[in-house]
């Protein structure tokens, strides 16, 4: 009875061993598991730019970049795809509200700012993919891009270029097929200043002729993107480069400008957010639903009924309150007033505060 008893404990005694060992071994695959699942998580974390689109973006702008709704499309917009990277990192960085034109249709939906949600590596790593989806072929975005825009610093002139012009124009200013030289330019060197300060204010787009050879590359705004100081630094420094030989510009002849920039600054404001409606040229449009702005007695008379139109909206003009910034008003309004033979004055930020 002795030796039976002592038989079933060392067996009992075996069970359980094996049964420690075979615990064990279910744990060392649980860790391996999870360690495993860890890894897939971290590599498809802020190096997978298209998981990180799938996420947080495609809600609004769809799987396949198209877009809808009030939401524009990321496939085939040049926006997207600029050699130019800053306004689309700064977008996403510091979100847009307001209308944008993407492909002659006009947008709305508001765009969250990720400033806070994403890092500099996850912001690149996205910005990268939206950039080469779909039919867009645009160069990748760095995180030393991303950190750039997120934290910017003040810059001297020549860096000011290195860091914004020289992709189109080239670090020696002699442009390219599409974006004119810079060095021996009279439009650089010219006495006056205003009008290089207006273009790089307001941005250019459409040909321009430049010793006999003409150019159509766009030239984005830089309004909000540089300091009066830092486009007084720039345009110093590309005045002075190349064999230029032009007086330098202060920020207080950029601030001082005055109506040249604030009209150049309206005119492109116009051909986004107006042209549509009322013409090109000022011409109206819609079979007369939208009446002409050359010669209409409102735009020539006293600016305060005309910019509580702009501000409040009348029948089908939408308001703009909201959508454009006073400055910006007074700078479309400004445009509108001198324009296709029209002799109303310039308007102020002032003047379009003082409409309630």
């Amino acid at each position: 009875m002795r030796r039976r008893v002592h038989t079933s404990a060392r067996l009992c005694y075996s069970c359980r061993v094996r049964l420690h060992r075979l615990a064990f071994v279910f744990v060392l695959a649980a860790v391996a598991a999870a360690s495993a699942q860890l890894q897939r998580a971290d590599s498809a974390g802020p190096s997978d730019g298209k998981s990180i689109y799938a996420a947080r973006c495609a809600a609004c702008h769809r799987a396949d970049g198209a877009g809808g709704g009030p939401f524009p499309p990321l496939a085939a917009n040049a926006d997207v795809t600029a050699a130019e990277t800053e306004s689309l990192i700064a977008t996403v960085l510091n979100g847009r509200n307001g209308p944008i034109q993407v492909n002659g249709k006009t947008y709305g939906g508001a765009m969250p700012a990720w400033k806070d949600q994403l890092s500099n590596d996850e912001l690149a790593s996205v910005l990268t993919y939206i950039r080469s989806a779909w039919s867009n072929h645009a160069a990748a975005v760095s995180a030393d891009q991303v950190a750039a825009a997120r934290n910017p610093t003040a810059l001297s002139g020549g860096q000011i270029f290195a860091a914004k012009c020289a992709a189109c124009h080239q670090a020696n200013g002699q442009g390219t097929s599409a974006y004119p030289p810079l060095a021996g330019n009279p439009h650089v060197a010219v006495a006056d200043p205003r009008e290089m300060v207006a273009t790089i204010v307001n941005g250019r787009s459409g040909p321009l002729t430049v010793n006999g050879t003409t150019y159509n590359g766009n030239m984005p705004t830089w309004k909000g993107r540089l300091s009066n100081a830092e486009i007084a630094a720039v345009a110093t420094y590309v005045r002075s480069a190349w064999g230029n030989h032009a007086p330098g510009v202060t920020e207080q002849q950029v601030a001082g400008a005055g109506v040249p920039v604030l009209s150049a600054v309206g005119a492109s404001i116009y051909a986004s957010k107006c042209s549509m409606c009322h013409g090109a040229n000022g011409q109206g449009g819609g079979h007369g639903q939208f009446p002409a702005l050359a010669g209409d007695a409102l735009v020539n008379g006293d600016a305060g009924p005309m910019l509580a139109v702009i501000e409040h909206g009348r029948s089908m003009m939408p308001s703009w309150k909201g959508q454009l910034s006073p400055a910006d008003t007074a700078a479309v309004a400004t445009y509108i007033r001198s324009a296709w033979g029209n002799k109303g004055g310039p308007v102020t930020e002032q003047d379009v505060t003082a409409i309630k």
